[in-house]
């Protein structure tokens, strides 16, 4: 039922955006494309999932978490590609805690991987907070800014309510996410040096990836304001309303160019780029999730733990 309802927005989503573009625009748009955007984007995304990687290994490390390097980096490459086949922008992290929870505690398994995804976004939030405060950003990136480091600061304060008055500590749902995330303490008692690089160069490699494309349509973006721009995006299709943010995407990024003034076309093509390629390397990780389950093949968990 739920999944018929997301495809139904998502197909609406979609529907909604196709209206405001001129089929003849936008042909001329991606005809005029450079060919090489196309590798090279693809080729710092891949680098961004191996760092991601990395983090989880070293969140995982801190947390007590029995799992190699390896391991970790494979099961990170097997969760793109069930982002694209759940339906949802958060199901390679359901399919990361379910894999994880064969071999550890449930609860340790699921903050592992729900501090992963809070240390990956806030590290580019915090990067992206300057824009705020010391450069200019166009008026309707700027106002979806404040609101949406609005709604986190309220579900700060929420959390902070909820340490402080034990009576809401009686919601189940509360307690249980109070618990994954409490259980994380660990990764802030030990020094943060080669867990912070890792996620700032993941950072800094997305927005990368991201201003690659907007430079190749030609959107008067500069870096920063570019990064800022993927960031509200990634939130966006973290919503679990879609089918693996199809539809969502598309629909933020033209309604946002449109606000600038800019033609639909060009947020329509930088909505379906990131999405074509983000399904690039989900056809990757179905090729490490295809190895997994070849228990002769060095790449598969299964192979590891006879």
């Amino acid at each position: 039922m739920f999944f018929t309802f997301k495809a139904i927005l998502s197909a609406l989503a979609l529907w909604w955006v196709l209206r405001q573009v001129n089929f003849d625009q936008l042909y001329i748009v991606f005809k005029e494309l450079p060919p090489t955007v196309y590798s090279y984007t693809l080729l710092v995304m891949c680098a961004c999932v191996s760092l991601n990687g990395l983090r989880l290994y070293y969140i995982g490390q801190k947390m007590g978490l029995k799992s190699s390097f390896k391991e970790l980096h494979h099961l990170t490459w097997v969760g793109t590609f069930f982002n694209q086949l759940l339906p949802s922008g958060i199901g390679g992290d359901a399919y990361r805690i379910y894999a994880l929870s064969k071999k550890n505690n449930t609860l340790l398994s699921t903050s592992v991987i729900i501090w992963d995804r809070i240390l990956g976004l806030s590290c580019m939030g915090l990067i992206c907070m300057p824009m705020l405060f010391f450069m200019l950003m166009p008026t309707p990136l700027k106002i979806i800014t404040i609101t949406v480091y609005g709604f986190l600061g309220g579900g700060i304060i929420a959390l902070a309510l909820f340490i402080r008055f034990p009576i809401l500590q009686n919601y189940r749902i509360i307690k249980a996410v109070w618990g994954a995330l409490a259980s994380g303490k660990s990764i802030f008692l030990a020094p943060l040096g080669t867990l912070s690089v890792v996620s700032v160069v993941s950072a800094f490699m997305n927005f990368a990836g991201f201003y690659f494309l907007v430079l190749a349509l030609q959107i008067p973006l500069n870096f920063w304001e570019s990064a800022v721009l993927f960031t509200i995006s990634s939130l966006v299709i973290l919503i679990p309303l879609s089918i693996s943010g199809w539809g969502l995407r598309e629909s933020f990024l033209t309604a946002y160019l449109l606000a600038c003034g800019l033609p639909p076309e060009k947020g329509f093509t930088l909505g379906v780029l990131q999405g074509i390629l983000t399904l690039a390397t989900g056809g990757i990780g179905a090729v490490f999730y295809l190895f997994s389950k070849n228990p002769k093949n060095s790449l598969g968990t299964r192979a590891q733990n006879r």
